[in-house]
């Protein structure tokens, strides 16, 4: 059977669909239609992968598929109700199977080589932090971690481990370390997978982390561990907010409203437990 998956979304989303076309791709020709083709580059499981921004004519070759998915996991019943986290769902969508499933990454041997010389004058381990995720340049209070608290975790490593920021070029910026603002997603995806120690997000990198195996620090603010998370990870809950009354719609699922005027967190709370967050840092 041939199969257009469409994953509409994030980075993040199509990492954790890959693991799902893994197993579709056993006994089905499997192409993928994505806004980030790039995350799909050698991954030997997918026959064409195009993108949202270039497809023309759709109509036209979309007739050539004996199935076509469409449908967006965060919309699946399954995955509302709380019997699918985001790997279940693609895999049910994909697969008819209900169960979880590890996602994959496919980065080349130049890719590594590009990224090691640019490195190699790093002495000490490589310790990585993601603060912020998705497209937006400012502070997302439902997953984002703030930068005050970051440092102050980081200050308890900075001596032993050279600290890399994973970030986009829009992105905020802690200032007095390195970054991969001037890198592509796939190059910082070698950081990562080159790192010691991770302190990470709800974001790409802890997908990407699960991919390769690499057990990390996760923190979560307004986003379900339950739904998006990875029992490989010591995952962290945020502090209870402060505020109450905040919420004036009904989400069907918490996390995705970043309105400025809905977070519950108080001018002067610490959002995350930093040393809870340095003792799992340094169990790892």
């Amino acid at each position: 059977m041939k199969i257009l998956l469409g994953i509409e979304g994030g980075i993040g989303k199509n990492i954790a669909a890959t693991g799902a076309v893994k197993i579709a791709a056993k006994e089905n020709k499997i192409d993928i239609i994505t806004a980030h083709p790039s995350i799909w580059q050698g991954n030997t499981n997918v026959n064409k992968v195009y993108d949202w921004n270039r497809v023309e004519y759709m109509g036209e070759f979309i007739k050539n598929y004996d199935n076509i998915i469409f449908n967006d996991p965060y919309r699946h019943k399954e995955f509302l109700l709380g019997g699918c986290d985001i790997t279940c769902t693609y895999n049910l969508m994909l697969n008819e199977i209900c169960e979880p499933v590890k996602p994959q990454l496919f980065l080349n041997k130049a890719e590594h080589l590009y990224v090691e010389a640019l490195l190699k004058d790093i002495k000490k381990p490589i310790m990585v932090v993601q603060t912020n995720g998705g497209s937006e340049a400012g502070y997302a209070w439902p997953r984002d971690l703030p930068l005050e608290e970051a440092v102050e975790v980081l200050n308890e490593f900075i001596d032993e481990y050279e600290i890399v920021h994973l970030r986009g070029p829009e992105q905020l910026e802690i200032e007095g370390i390195k970054h991969t603002g001037e890198l592509n997603i796939r190059q910082s995806l070698v950081v990562l997978s080159m790192s010691t120690k991770r302190l990470l997000i709800d974001s790409i990198y802890q997908h990407a982390a699960a991919a390769m195996n690499l057990s990390s620090t996760v923190v979560w603010g307004m986003t379900e561990t339950e739904k998006f998370g990875y029992e490989m990870h010591s995952n962290i809950q945020c502090n209870e907010p402060e505020l109450k009354n905040m919420d004036r719609l009904d989400s069907m699922f918490k996390g995705l409203w970043n309105s400025t005027d809905a977070c519950p967190f108080g001018k002067d709370q610490k959002i995350y437990d930093t040393k809870q967050i340095v003792e799992s840092l340094k169990e790892k």
